[in-house]
């Protein structure tokens, strides 16, 4: 039958029981030929011939659950939003590319949204909308990689029509996803077992006339209807109660279940119970395919550093790495003590407390420095307004003093320090009138405390970063008490000179500031707007500041950490936390333009809590976090 009437369609499927029922929508108004262009699954029968004539193990899979749903899989989403193939037959690369976002997310690396016209007119299926078969697509994206939507949209207008072009963005290769291999699933314990333990699959199945005005409230079944073809799409779940799978389809979200449908067990030559036959008798019982794998551009891994409820939700995080083969890590507990981490290469990390249970302010500022290989220094907000302080000599115990007395410092913000030279540092905070308070030290001297900006210059929780670009000279930067970006550069020799950088209304009074200088003669800023976009400004020697919006309105969580690292000369790389709890990046190579990028998903981070970052040598990064529940997150990577 044709699809000529939905009345007629649903009294058939009420005679016969069906739970399921029809809806016109955008495809059942389309013309067959129409319909036909959105499937796009070549089969392949001589592959299906090999495959059923290899020997294979029967046995039961004990102990899978009886329900999974990778759209809520312990809490977390890892499946990308509803996509639609338009009039092009390419729902294979659909499907893949489908598989390999959810694949992605599920390692730890982020969701992706990965572009199905490089997969589909760009590799060797050729610039044409005709079929293809899942096992050749995910060969060729393990060959070639698969680059992400905004290098190469998809190429469709508004009435739907799809350009069968390729195009090769100059970026292409710095942003390319490759699956590590794939696994052939045959029988229904192999199915479940891959989507009980690895993630989503890749599957076929036949496709009927009446298949195309399901309305999303029940569980397909086929009925009636003609042959209209073969179609590729994402499983991303199932349910015995059911008996079904549950799948994600590309014909958009007005169709079906928001674009989702569940379809029974068995039916259509979606799996190995299915009796469903093709017009010239073939019977129809179609593999599915998992990936195994995903390598990112990046190659970032992930682990949690301490559980849950380890980590103040506000509090900022201090990283230092003073010697290549170590790293070291500070942040603020919820009872106020002051918690830490060391690693030295072929080691596993060690957890300490530095200070005890009521030391630290939970939303203070804490920063460190390492100002030779043999020494450490770290500051943070005291819980009574104080500057504390503790230093670490190779071959000794840690040693804590009392920089700044009771009352110097607002509860809510932060610290920044540098060491310019090896044998100074310098401190700099918010004091607790909003003022910016100073502290400098020469090996052989004591600390000495200036007023650098007076009451009012600050905002009491906001933000303070520096830097020194060469040894002669030190930059800084704090948000203002009206949402200004005010400045402070020195150069030996003269005294401090101020200036504002970016005026009222340009940063949350909450959010974070990070610098970099990536070379002597260059600087580079970024704070978070009061708009929660994220704001840049650089400057090169002999030039003036210039600004940027690297990240737009809603990026970024008003109150959320930012970080940023320069690990080679001619490179940057930028965090932060976004407004739905999410870590977004950015990096940037000379000659290129900014990429984006998210390395963790929504709902991970603390909107309020901090970002640190090292690069203890330059083909790696460490990045660490405070988790929505309380962990210190830690996200390496490898070049």
């Amino acid at each position: 039958m044709t699809i000529r009437n939905i009345s007629e369609l649903n009294a058939i499927l009420e005679r016969s029981n069906a739970s399921w029922r029809a809806v016109e929508n955008h495809m059942t108004r389309m013309a067959p030929e129409e319909r036909q262009r959105m499937l796009g699954l070549k089969v392949d029968r001589k592959l299906l011939s090999d495959l059923a004539a290899r020997p294979r193990a029967f046995s039961v899979i004990l102990g899978l659950p009886t329900a999974v749903d990778w759209r809520n899989f312990n809490g977390q989403n890892h499946v990308s939003p509803i996509k639609n193939q338009a009039q092009c037959g390419s729902c294979v690369s659909f499907c893949v590319s489908a598989a390999l976002e959810s694949t992605t997310s599920i390692s730890g690396a982020g969701m992706v949204d990965l572009s199905e016209a490089d997969l589909h007119f760009c590799s060797n299926h050729g610039a044409n909308c005709g079929g293809w078969w899942p096992s050749d697509a995910i060969d060729e994206a393990k060959r070639r990689g698969v680059t992400t939507e905004d290098l190469f949209p998809y190429p469709v207008d508004a009435s739907g029509n799809v350009s069968a072009i390729c195009q090769t963005n100059p970026n292409r290769d710095s942003q390319l996803y490759r699956p590590g291999s794939f696994s052939t699933l045959q029988t229904m314990g192999e199915r479940k077992q891959w989507l009980a333990t690895r993630g989503p699959v890749c599957a076929a199945f036949h496709v009927y006339d009446d298949f195309f005005g399901y309305n999303g409230t029940s569980i397909y079944r086929h009925v009636t209807g003609n042959h209209a073809g073969y179609h590729c799409v994402e499983v991303v779940g199932y349910s015995d109660t059911d008996s079904c799978w549950i799948v994600k389809n590309s014909w958009g979200s007005n169709w079906g279940d928001d674009g989702y449908f569940r379809i029974s067990y068995g039916e259509c030559g979606i799996d190995d119970t299915s009796q469903d036959r093709d017009p010239n008798g073939a019977v129809n019982q179609f593999p599915m395919y998992g990936i195994d794998g995903i390598q990112t551009p990046s190659a970032w891994r992930a682990f949690e550093l301490s559980g849950a409820g380890s980590a103040d939700p506000k509090t900022r995080v201090a990283a230092v790495s003073r010697i290549p083969g170590s790293m070291e890590l500070w942040w603020i507990a919820p009872n106020g003590s002051v918690q830490a981490a060391y690693w030295y290469e072929g080691g596993n990390w060690q957890r300490y407390e530095l200070a005890p249970q009521g030391s630290a302010a939970p939303g203070g500022g804490i920063d460190a420095v390492s100002r030779i290989p043999g020494s450490m220094e770290v500051w943070w907000v005291g819980s009574n307004g104080s500057i504390q302080a503790a230093f670490w000599y190779e071959g000794g115990s840690w040693q804590r003093y009392e920089l700044a007395p009771a009352g110097s410092a607002s509860l809510g913000g932060a610290l920044s320090a540098v060491s310019r030279i090896s044998n100074s540092m310098e401190l700099w905070w918010i004091g607790s009138n909003g003022s910016i308070q100073a502290n400098y030290w020469y090996e052989g001297g004591n600390w000495q405390r200036y007023e650098l900006a007076p009451a009012g210059s600050a905002s009491l929780s906001g933000s303070i970063a520096s830097v020194s670009r060469i040894p002669s000279s030190m930059e800084l930067w704090w948000t203002g008490a009206n949402g200004s970006i005010q400045a402070n550069f020195w150069y030996e020799g003269s005294s401090w000179q101020r200036y504002e950088l970016a005026p009222a209304g340009s940063a949350s009074i909450n959010g974070s500031i990070s610098a970099v200088s990536r070379i002597p003669s260059s600087m580079e800023l970024w704070w978070i707007g009061g708009n929660g976009s994220i704001q840049a400004k650089f400057w090169y020697e002999g030039n003036n500041w210039q600004g940027y919006e690297l990240a737009p309105p809603g990026s970024a969580s008003l109150s959320g950490g930012l970080a940023a690292v320069s690990r080679i000369s001619n490179s940057m790389e930028l965090w932060w936390v976004g407004s739905n709890g999410s870590i977004q990046a950015n990096f940037w190579y000379e000659g290129g333009n900014w990429q984006r990028y998210e390395l963790d998903p929504a709902g991970s981070a603390s909107l309020s809590g901090g970002i640190a970052v090292t690069a203890r040598i330059p083909g790696s990064m460490e990045l660490w976090w405070v988790g929505a529940n309380g962990t210190i997150r830690d996200n390496y990577w490898y070049g």
